[in-house]
């Protein structure tokens, strides 16, 4: 069964001109995530500071608490720098 979660990644403590802008950092987070088993689809939904990043996975293979382990390691060149958070309804 494939969930929709949705994530927000909150890069602006550290790199405040950032606003998860930057096209760069989300090809590799969709890049790395869809690689991932149990991960179908990565992909933006929204604008600026209502933007959020939609993960459509099986959450018996890909868990949320995976996927937050995965986020923070990305981007590679700011490694650690996105807080992860689960937007709920």
């Amino acid at each position: 069964m494939i969930t929709r979660t949705a994530f927000h990644l909150d890069c602006n403590p550290v790199i405040p001109e950032c606003g998860f802008a930057c096209s760069k950092c989300i090809q590799e987070i969709e890049t790395t995530l869809t690689s991932k088993d149990g991960v179908s689809k990565v992909y933006m939904e929204g604008e600026a500071e209502e933007a959020k990043l939609i993960v459509e996975h099986d959450p018996a293979i890909a868990t949320v608490d995976k996927l937050i382990e995965d986020f923070k390691m990305l981007p590679s060149f700011y490694v650690g720098f996105f807080i992860p958070t689960v937007i709920t309804a």
